[in-house]
């Protein structure tokens, strides 16, 4: 009888990003796929909104033995974002419940000139605030 407990890790539908759902990233560790293998239809949403929805993972195999962390994606180019590295930007409330917060990456903050979560003022709405009123732009001659 064999102990391998390398079994995939159970996918959430609610954890997806686009780009997961998409086929553009590997359902179990979000990485870029460039040689993908299916991993089966999965049935995503309720009521009308339901749909099934082909997922893919890594070829030959991926890193599902690591740990997935919480997800995060960059609210401007919708890029996964490394966790450990992501800036709150903003805040979106929700008409019932608790909201959610936005975050972009790295090269959205510095192209965008915008300014993080943390140094909002107090009285913030949550709203995304730029260092400027207009995004990045050389400056022409």
């Amino acid at each position: 009888m064999s102990t391998d407990n390398t079994q995939p890790p159970v996918i959430d539908p609610d954890r997806l990003t686009i780009n997961q759902l998409r086929g553009l990233n590997c359902a179990h560790c979000a990485a870029r796929l460039y040689r993908a293998r299916s991993i089966g239809t999965h049935h995503i949403g309720a009521g009308v909104y339901a749909d099934d929805v082909e997922l893919y993972a890594c070829e030959p195999s991926c890193a599902v033995a690591v740990e997935r962390q919480p997800h995060a994606w960059c609210h401007l180019c919708h890029d996964p974002i490394n966790v450990a590295m992501a800036v709150p930007i903003g805040y979106r409330p929700a008409p019932t419940g608790p909201g959610r917060l936005l975050y972009a990456d790295a090269k959205c903050r510095v192209a965008y000139r915008i300014i993080p979560l943390a140094e909002h003022p107090a009285d913030t709405d949550g709203t995304i605030r730029f260092r400027t009123a207009d995004p990045f732009a050389p400056r022409s001659r």
